[in-house]
């Protein structure tokens, strides 16, 4: 789960507690100083995540 600091629609309670509900492979992780608009803010941040997490399905 990736969330952002700056983001005004979603607080970082939910993203953070997501993990109690899900049975793969969960981690959270909180960038800062981007805002809900992830993917057009911190492009490269998010698709090193994206592949780290698929990488460690092996």
């Amino acid at each position: 789960m990736v969330w952002s600091d700056g983001d005004g629609a979603i607080d970082r309670a939910g993203p953070e507690a997501s993990g109690r509900y899900v049975t793969g492979l969960f981690r959270f992780v909180a960038l800062t100083g981007v805002s809900h608009w992830i993917p057009d803010e911190a492009p490269e941040a998010l698709a090193e995540l994206v592949v780290e997490h698929i990488g460690g399905r092996g």
